[in-house]
């Protein structure tokens, strides 16, 4: 369990801290104060939430737990269950749904080594084109909760809010985790926004292939044996996309790799 993302839990005890407190609160509220008429309507509505809407909810909890137990056993069917569980309890199943994926890239990745923070004397950088994506998408989800707030619409804008958190993050991450940065004897990239940010020894790799949908494959020797590596090219600038692939081509044929 030390392998999930503590996005993760934290995703989870925030919704499961959210439901003690309306279901307690529900339990315990004085209706006395009320005139009849209101007593009846609360006492219904009360009635409704307790008995039908929160073994509902607590049946979400209980699929997004099951969600990172089956995350963490590779099973295919996983990120489905924690994305009905994560989506039906938003906004603060945001923080669960990033948890759940972060979680997701370091299982899939577990068997290459990360990069170490600071790794300098890089030849070539190519930075993430996805952090151009992230500030627009940032951008668009703070405009539309400004907007929400101005007609009014508080419930629906506290959604939009979460959301322009979370591509906060995902710029910060995008613009510290560049997509291709080669070394004298190793390279390091992330596949994927999510992903880590993965160190390949030149000597580790043993073939790398060009392939027809903008990606590149490599084989990698690692401590638990020969991976495919999945390395997006749509993660460079398209107008790097081409010295990308002919300096990473370079670097690979003068270890005798060539890029197929």
């Amino acid at each position: 369990m030390r392998m999930i993302h503590p996005a993760a839990w934290a995703g989870l005890l925030l919704n499961a801290a959210l439901a003690f407190m309306l279901f307690h609160a529900l339990e315990v509220m004085d209706l006395s104060t009320l005139e009849v008429a209101q007593q009846e309507a609360w006492e219904e509505l009360r009635v409704l939430i307790l008995e039908t809407v929160r073994p509902f909810y607590l049946t979400l909890l209980l699929m997004q737990a099951v969600a990172l137990f089956l995350i963490v056993r590779r099973a295919p069917f996983a990120l489905p269950v924690a994305f009905i569980g994560g989506l039906l309890t938003i906004p603060l199943g945001f923080v669960y749904l990033l948890g759940s994926l972060l979680t997701y890239y370091r299982i899939k990745y577990a068997d290459f080594a990360e990069a170490p923070a600071g790794y300098a004397g890089a030849r070539y950088i190519f930075p993430s084109f996805i952090l151009k994506k992230m500030r627009i998408f940032a951008g668009a989800s703070f405009a539309v909760f400004v907007a929400l707030l101005l007609l009014d619409s508080f419930n629906l804008s506290v959604s939009f809010l979460a959301l322009t958190l979370v591509g906060l993050y995902c710029t910060l991450r995008a613009g510290k985790n560049h997509a291709l940065a080669l070394y004298d004897d190793s390279l390091t990239l992330t596949p994927g926004l999510l992903a880590p940010k993965l160190l390949l020894p030149y000597s580790n790799i043993t073939l790398a292939t060009l392939r027809e949908n903008e990606t590149i494959q490599f084989e990698v020797n690692t401590p638990g044996g020969s991976r495919s590596l999945i390395w997006p090219l749509l993660t460079v600038d398209p107008t790097q996309r081409r010295q990308a692939v002919e300096e990473l081509g370079a670097a690979l044929d003068a270890r005798g790799v060539p890029l197929q």
